[in-house]
């Protein structure tokens, strides 16, 4: 059975065990979120879950696809590298079969402060022949 594109990055990203992240959220941040910079969180939500690979009236597969938005905390420890850690989560992403669909550049969130960026990921799933 499949799960929702945002349940299946969150699981992922989960899997990975990131010291330098704090909470992820998956389709909304909560209202009693502490959203004062002092974290780093991760927002998944699903951008894309359609059929795909249509063939014989019917489709062969379903394209799902997450947003993930990084909000990294304000004074992070002198070790973190930002950089090493995206590309880390990228690849984390791309040997669990996902393709980097977009990469946004870093900005300042104008709420938190913080610096934040966006990554799209896609992935394509084969269904199996139902009668």
């Amino acid at each position: 059975m499949m799960e929702l594109p945002a349940i299946t990055g969150e699981k992922l990203i989960r899997s990975a065990g990131y010291k330098w992240l704090d909470n992820i959220y998956r389709t909304s941040i909560p209202k009693n979120a502490q959203l004062d910079g002092s974290n780093t969180d991760f927002l998944v939500t699903e951008y894309l879950n359609e059929p795909t690979r249509f063939g014989n009236s019917r489709f062969k597969g379903w394209l799902i696809g997450v947003e993930v938005q990084l909000f990294y905390k304000k004074e992070p420890d002198s070790s973190f590298n930002m950089m090493d850690s995206e590309i880390s989560l990228a690849r984390l992403f791309e040997k669990d079969g996902w393709s980097v669909n977009q990469s946004k550049n870093h900005i300042k969130d104008p709420d938190t402060g913080q610096i934040s960026k966006v990554f799209y990921f896609t992935k394509n799933i084969n269904l199996k022949e139902a009668n």
